[in-house]
């Protein structure tokens, strides 16, 4: 029968992914939300149906695995247990679901995904690339189009005719590349991700992407292209200036399978092998840091299509992969795409020529130019971050980075889009041949990203917050890259541990991370050292022979890699990335433990970045990382016991107990004062259980000591930054954390905003009135990290919290309700489905709107204590009230539903 009340599952994922482009396990888990109508709904069993085909699917048919009826209440990464499954396939799941009435839902709308190439053996192609050395050997030095004062290669052009007799039933071509590709089926690009196949330890593990190419193939002649850059693979990567580039390799290389199947099922392949031919066309280079100079005086017209002549093209050439062949794995995470596009606006000439213009908005991506103009026309399109008080453009923070696109034209009307880079940026400086008409040209900026869906949205009644949460989106968009870089402008972007561990919860509630947390802690796991070091980069790059090992180990970031498989298991309840990881973990806690004998961590600290960033005092580096030391050790409890590790959680109950009475001997006086007394040492000492009761008290008054004696101001770091709000409003000091919100002198999130940013500067003074720019040695104006505030916004003054482990099934509802701001409404689309909240002060009302999803439930603190709020405009049951153990009756447990909570102050 089917239930009256609307009750079904939504957001049908496989391995956290809406399509996954290829499977690495044969085991895949499969997760759903719900939606429906009513109160207390809940899920009392599920079907899931796989099969190959889906209209059947559809209607509750599948060859590989109909699960029948299952008791459970669980929608989220639930095992596949179906027939063995094969590579190569494309299939399609559905489920549906009974609620507590024993009423059944249809069948959702199926979800596809393609098994990819689960067998090393599966692979039969080549890696292919452009000789060394022409056919008919080496020439003498001489100019040609493609030299440059970089080094810099030009991209190479693959492509390979082949002729189909019959017609296709499915082509799936599996391609990936040592560098970047784009991928051309007869004259048309395939897909539209870019920047693909992304960035991993190249010497270790590479991914592939799955494209269903039935439609681009026809009977007869057909071409198969690539355009192949340098990449993270042999471009210019990170700050080394001795080592710019060929961190993995020294020229880049493209692999691509692809199978076709016929009517009568069988499968003929098309893989890279020396029947491939190359060349170079009009890319002159297109480097990540440097940017894209493009001849189009050089294309070749119709080079991916039938019948082109290639007679002048050179045979690819198989590449012998050093050290080894990488291992290749479908691709974990969501593609990078161009999301968002910003029209540039004209603002002025310089008195050295050049054209500024606004796209109003700091991104990572690259500019469109629209343009009418004759032939040997050169164009440079330089980016940066600001403007110089001239009015010129600011590229002194870039450091080495050019981030400079040149184009030349080949006459009329064009269109010039780089392909193989991407630059940090919100102003454009337009150089034009002198006289040309600077109205015939429109740039546009095309913002690019790894395009994660949104999970959730904020807004209140403050411009300054609404202002604050959008500058914290972009610059997570910006530098979740493949990675999550620390910064997308300059010579640097690498994936920094500390940064991305206490921006994650923030990144989590903006954009569904799951996936692209997964990839990366694949890059931090292959990075980690013999002896169980974690990075303090991931993927790790080769810096110099003399200098063979990344930043490693430093406390804060190396600890990433036993913070972040938990914050993961706690946002989206994935305890197969704790056992996957579990290992590594323990072994940087061997380490750790093994050259602090005392349990004050003061040995093997490698780079010792301590509380990166802070203004003021310094928080005293063997207090950080002890405090970080106790975290860790905490954080194993919790997972050794999840994982039924009984000896081992005995272990770190232990050790956290050991850190903490070390801890408080070394760097605890008398009257709670702490060593450096900073409010990073209160907030980690507090928030990291370091402290027993009375000294806990004492610390928290210490703490609003040393905010005082700031003006109010936050004198924090990146580490202390996501602490300071969170604790507060704990321990009943929520005036004083909006008010640290809220601040608009410097230093201040509010400040940065009242000068113009769109984005979250790297540093507090990254620019002030009295001082111009920070140091250029670094001064980035796109760094996520101080943007950990986002997740106190959520959190507390929305009021949405998920229950550690339960991936939204339970959740916290505490908003931090305030006059000042008058109104909060947020959202987050978790994996179960959608939670709201949304408050707001209506003359002498308080109101305050919750929606929680069908087989959630959540504990609701009221905002107000008093007893005389209304749910619905009546009084609440008293069978929802849950009072604390001091009596107060302002928690109440909700089931799924949407409620209205009011209080009427009138009276």
């Amino acid at each position: 029968m089917f239930s009256q009340l609307v009750f079904y599952p939504i957001d049908l994922r496989c391995e956290h992914l809406f399509l996954p482009q290829g499977l690495n396990t044969y085991q895949p888990r499969f997760t759903w939300g719900l939606a429906g109508t009513g109160r207390n709904r809940r899920q009392t069993a599920y079907r899931i149906i796989v099969g190959t085909d889906k209209k059947a699917v559809a209607n509750g048919v599948g060859e590989l695995w109909d699960s029948g009826r299952i008791e459970a209440t669980d929608s989220v990464l639930v095992p596949y247990a179906g027939k063995v499954l094969k590579s190569d396939q494309v299939l399609y799941w559905s489920v549906q679901v009974w609620d507590e009435t024993g009423a059944v839902s249809k069948f959702a709308d199926p979800a596809m995904l393609f098994t990819g190439l689960m067998d090393p053996s599966d692979w039969k192609a080549g890696w292919i690339t452009r000789s060394f050395f022409p056919p008919d050997g080496r020439t003498p030095p001489q100019d040609t189009p493609y030299d440059n004062p970089y080094s810099a290669l030009p991209a190479d052009y693959h492509r390979r005719e082949f002729v189909l007799s019959t017609p296709i039933k499915r082509a799936t071509a599996y391609v990936t590349a040592l560098g970047l590709y784009e991928f051309r089926i007869n004259g048309q690009r395939v897909g539209d991700q870019v920047l693909a196949p992304g960035w991993t330890d190249f010497h270790k593990r590479i991914e592939y992407q799955s494209y269903d190419v039935t439609s681009l193939l026809c009977e007869g002649r057909n071409v198969l292209g690539a355009i192949v850059g340098e990449g993270w693979y042999c471009g210019r990567v990170a700050l080394n200036h001795k080592r710019a580039g060929s961190h993995y390799g020294s020229r880049p290389a493209f692999l691509c399978q692809l199978h076709i199947e016929d009517k009568d099922n069988n499968v003929n392949f098309i893989v890279t092998d020396p029947q491939w031919k190359c060349a170079n066309e009009a890319i002159i280079y297109s480097d990540l840091l440097i940017g894209e100079k493009y001849d189009a005086r050089l294309e070749q017209q119709g080079w991916d299509c039938p019948d082109f002549d290639d007679q002048d093209w050179w045979n690819s050439q198989i590449l012998d992969v050093l050290p080894q062949p990488p291992v290749l794995n479908a691709a974990r995470s969501c593609p990078i795409r161009k999301t968002s596009q910003f029209a540039a606006r004209l603002l002025h000439k310089t008195k050295n020529g050049e054209f500024i213009f606004d796209i109003g908005q700091n991104i990572a991506g690259i500019t469109r130019m629209e343009l009418d103009a004759p032939h040997d026309a050169v164009f440079v399109l330089r980016h940066g971050e600001a403007l110089q008080p001239d009015g010129t453009l600011y590229t002194a923070n870039l450091r080495s980075a050019q981030a400079t696109d040149i184009y030349i034209s080949k006459g009329g009307k064009q269109v010039f889009e780089p392909r193989f880079t991407v630059h940090g940026y919100r102003y454009i400086a337009l150089s034009a041949p002198e006289n040309f008409d600077v109205a015939k040209i429109n740039l546009t900026g095309i913002a690019v990203h790894s395009d994660l869906p949104i999970a959730g949205s904020f807004t209140s009644g403050s411009p300054m917050l609404n202002q604050l949460q959008s500058n914290i989106v972009w610059t997570q968009r910006n530098n979740f890259l493949s990675v999550p870089t620390d910064c997308p402008q300059r010579d640097e972007r690498m994936g920094w541990l500390g940064d991305a561990q206490v921006f994650f919860n923030t990144a989590a509630y903006n954009l569904d991370t799951s996936s692209f947390f997964d990839k990366w802690l694949l890059d931090i796991t292959d990075a980690q050292t013999n002896d169980g070091v974690f990075p303090d980069v991931a993927p790790s790059i080769v810096y110099t022979r003399f200098a063979p090992l990344p930043p490693r180990g430093a406390p804060g970031w190396g600890d990433a890699g036993v913070i972040l498989p938990w914050r993961i298991y706690e946002q989206f309840g994935d305890v197969d990335i704790l056992v996957r990881n579990y290992g590594g973990m323990v072994r940087w806690m061997d380490f750790i433990e093994r050259n602090n004998p005392s349990y004050i961590r003061c040995k093997a600290l490698f780079s010792n970045w301590g509380d990166w960033l802070c203004l003021g005092k310094t928080t005293s580096k063997p207090l950080f990382s002890t405090a970080y030391w106790a975290h860790m050790a905490d954080i194993m409890t919790c997972t050794a016991r999840l994982l039924n590790r009984r000896q081992d959680e005995a272990r770190f109950t232990a050790m956290h107990r050991d850190i903490c009475h070390a801890f408080q001997k070394a760097f605890v006086s008398d009257d709670g004062v702490l060593e450096s007394d900073t409010q990073t040492a209160y907030l980690m000492a507090i928030s990291y259980t370091l402290l027993d009761e009375p000294t806990r008290v004492r610390a928290i008054s210490h703490l609003l000591r040393t905010i005082e004696e700031t003006g109010g101001h936050v004198q924090a770091g990146i580490h202390g930054i996501r602490l300071i709000c969170p604790v507060l409003a704990e321990y009943g000091h929520a005036d004083t954390a909006y008010d640290l919100l809220m601040k608009e002198t410097f230093p201040s999130w509010g400040f940065t905003i009242r000068n113009g940013a769109t984005t979250i500067w790297e540093r507090w003074d990254g620019w002030t009135p009295e001082n111009g720019f920070q140091s250029a040695n670094m001064n980035s104006l796109n760094h996520y990290a101080l943007g950990a505030v986002g997740e106190f916004m959520f959190s507390r003054v929305a009021g949405i919290e998920i229950v550690p482990g339960s991936a939204g099934r339970k959740l916290r509802l505490r908003p931090l309700t305030n006059r000042k701001i008058g109104f909060c409404k947020a959202s987050y689309r978790a994996h179960v489905g959608e939670i709201v909240s949304h408050w707001r002060f209506d003359k002498d009302c308080l109101l305050w709107d919750v929606k929680i999803p069908p087989n959630c439930i959540a504990e609701a603190e009221l905002p107000e204590t008093q007893e005389d709020w209304k749910l619905d405009g009546n009084n609440i049951p008293e069978d929802m009230i849950r009072p604390d153990i001091s009596g107060r009756r302002n928690r109440l447990e909700i089931g799924s539903g949407s409620y209205r909570f009011s209080l009427d102050w009138s009276q």
